[in-house]
């Protein structure tokens, strides 16, 4: 225990002096009689204490906090657990076990159960009903969550089967955890066939064809037959015999169909079982795929190539919605161009070219513009794309900048992950200059110089009199595509910056004063279901006073009604899970006449009965990484007794300092009170005034 002041020590007899000052010149003339010293003693106390509670006291306090190893009991909630022939032992016998764990390693260890499937959740309720598993994410949840707690061991029970996420044997807990892998699952190659995967696009395009890659497996079903159907709403589209000739059979089967009409298809390929089949469940594949009409088609304009090019290309071709024609700028026919719904100025208009025919002729045929400016733009042509942005007293200089997002952007949303990316994203190289932007614009990034947030425009919109421009002033997207894959281990950040970008320039402007729309069209069957609803009135001002229906006929003709929930100026609505299929829904408000109808998709998923073979060598290099042992399910009762030997897990004793102002103490304000009560009632009993 320690006591600490905000101000100098010597402060104390200045207190104890001030204590004795006041009581001195109260008491004085009576100091000779008793009572009247007793009063002098207490006042003296309590105000020398009063003025040492103005120096700020505070204690130090040293606790000491033995914490119990606290032991983690992870189980696999994915389908595949219970697709072997120990399904029934698992949800009778394991379970039984699982669940008197925690007794038998009693009141010396923590013990708290977790379910493994597409995402952890802290539970001891069993349904082996998760479509996806993610053994990687459990390393991750273990080491950030429980990061400040001792974490004697890590039980995990699981197939080693995972569908989603890394390769957990490149994962380890943090140091002094322990991991006990508890095998499920059979590991005996079974008699089965299977659909193994069907590759395919999301997008068809009306009356063209499009191709779909199935890939078809068999184990020990050598000398057997199976028949190959493609159906859709009834109607045979593909037919094919497959002869299994080898024990570990392995074929690929491309097929192509026809887009014969726009909306939603829904292709069913099965396989006919074969005798002694393990399981049929597997021999079904649902394909969707979505047929329109059209897709827009995007000139990509440069003078010189550069990495920027191909990296935006690409980009914009990860959404199935655009075409993109990358041309120089003597490649470019000007009679072209009322092909193209938006046209990109890579570093356009050029130092080295004459690019003004061909802006006049985009602005002339009201064409939306990307311009993106870097090293070889001609800053002061810049005007000839569109006044809404300058850049005065550039001196042919360039700034190394970064980008970070403005919250007040408005034009369109992005994704948190995206947004958190991008302050990480490496640097551009951008223009120096003082901008000037014109009333009108929008920034969705500003430039982020050094350690320094300006709110110089990086990556700006705007949309004057239905002329819609974008600007990104800086060159080097190609790095940025390059390290969200490194840390995100995909390109779904900076391909949305892209898209979103092509979005907003090509989309034609919705004067519709009712709109509803799920968030996706297409889910999957593990993920929550949400819409959106908003309402205008005829000034073009959302309001949400109205009451608005929604009402969902899967494919059954059964019918299902919701009601929106007002969030702020708009509308929401979470349907939670869906069964699999194709829905059709029709939405009302109350005092609008209009009513917007649509379909959404709900795809099965069918990958945890693709592979059910338990992988045992996954869970024993696993349990080896981290200082553990493997044990068969059968054996759960022997991790027990592994853990409790275990001399490395135990409890830790932990010293914290808290410190405490001296006046919260509770019986300082009591002492306080009985010094002052004291005096006043001897006061009183003496006639003292």
């Amino acid at each position: 225990m320690q006591l600490l002041l905000s101000s100098p020590w010597w402060f104390i007899p200045i207190c104890l002096l001030a204590g004795f000052g006041y009581a001195y010149l109260l008491y004085k003339p009576q100091f000779n009689q008793m009572p009247y010293k007793i009063m002098a003693i207490l006042r003296f106390i309590s105000i020398s204490l009063l003025c040492f509670f103005l120096l700020g006291p505070v204690l130090i306090q040293v606790l000491n906090e033995v914490q119990k190893p606290k032991i983690l009991m992870v189980l696999d909630q994915s389908e595949s657990i219970l697709a072997n022939k120990y399904a029934e032992y698992y949800k009778g016998d394991f379970l039984k076990k699982w669940g008197q764990a925690k007794d038998k390693l009693g009141d010396e260890y923590e013990v708290e159960y977790l379910n493994l499937g597409s995402n952890i959740k802290i539970s001891d309720s069993t349904s082996f009903t998760q479509k996806r598993t993610n053994i990687s994410q459990l390393f991750d949840y273990v080491n950030n969550t429980y990061a400040r707690e001792n974490i004697g061991a890590v039980i995990l029970a699981t197939d080693g089967i995972y569908n989603r996420g890394n390769n957990p044997i490149y994962k380890s807990l943090n140091k002094n955890t322990v991991l006990y892998t508890i095998g499920m699952g059979d590991s005996i190659l079974k008699k089965d066939l299977l659909i193994k995967e069907a590759n395919h696009n999301a997008i068809a395009y009306l009356n063209n064809q499009f191709p779909i890659e199935l890939t078809i497996t068999a184990n020990d079903c050598i000398n057997s037959s199976s028949n190959l159907n493609l159906t859709c709403e009834g109607k045979t589209l593909f037919n094919s015999t497959i002869n299994i000739n080898q024990k570990d059979f392995f074929k690929t089967i491309n097929v192509d169909l026809l887009a014969e009409k726009p909306g939603t298809m829904h292709i069913v390929a099965t396989l006919s079982p074969v005798n002694g089949e393990f399981s049929a469940a597997n021999n079904r594949k649902d394909i969707f795929i979505d047929v329109i009409d059209g897709r827009e088609k995007i000139l990509l304009a440069y003078q010189t190539t550069h990495p920027d090019i191909g990296a935006i290309k690409e980009s914009i071709l990860s959404n199935q919605n655009y075409e993109v024609n990358a041309l120089s700028l003597q490649e470019i026919k000007l009679s072209d161009l009322n092909l193209y719904s938006a046209v990109i100025l890579y570093q356009l208009p050029g130092k080295n070219s004459n690019s003004k025919d061909l802006i006049s002729s985009i602005k002339k045929l009201q064409i939306p513009i990307w311009c993106i400016v870097g090293n070889q733009t001609a800053i002061e042509q810049l005007s000839l794309v569109n006044n809404m942005a300058k850049i005065d007293k550039n001196q042919g200089r360039m700034n190394e900048v970064q980008g970070f997002f403005n919250s007040d952007f408005t034009a369109f949303t992005l994704d948190p992950n995206t947004i958190s990316s991008i302050t990480d994203f490496p640097p551009l190289t951008s223009p120096y200059g003082f901008y000037n932007a014109s009333i009108g614009t929008e920034s969705l990034l500003y430039q982020k110089i050094g350690q320094v947030n300006t709110q110089t425009p990086l990556w700006t919109f705007s949309n004057q009199n239905g002329e819609k421009t974008a600007y990104l002033f800086g060159e080097g997207f190609w790095r940025w595509k390059l390290f969200d894959f490194v840390k995100n281990e995909s390109h779904t950040a900076s391909n949305e910056l892209i898209s979103k970008t092509i979005q907003y320039l090509t989309v034609k402007e919705d004067k519709r004063k009712f709109r509803v729309y799920p968030l996706k069209n297409v889910y999957d069957e593990d993920e929550t279901v949400k819409f959106i609803a908003e309402l205008y009135n005829a000034s073009y001002e959302p309001i949400n006073t109205a009451n608005v229906q929604l009402t969902l006929t899967d494919a059954n003709k059964k019918i299902f009604n919701y009601n929106f929930s007002p969030i702020g100026n708009s509308y929401q609505l979470d349907l939670g899970f869906l069964n699999p299929g194709i829905y059709s829904f029709k939405a009302k408000a109350s005092g609008v006449n209009e009513t917007i109808t649509g379909k959404l998709v709900i795809k099965p998923l069918q990958i945890e009965l693709v592979n059910t073979r338990a992988d045992f060598g996954l869970m024993r290099e696993m349990a080896a990484n981290n200082s553990g042992k493997f044990f068969s399910a059968e054996k759960l009762e022997s991790c027990i007794e592994e853990l409790k030997k275990n001399t490395n897990i135990t409890s830790v004793s932990y010293n914290e300092k808290r410190p405490d102002e001296l006046i919260n103490l509770k019986w300082i304000f009591f002492f306080l009170l009985f010094l002052i009560s004291a005096e006043w009632f001897i006061r009183k009993y003496e006639g003292a005034n």
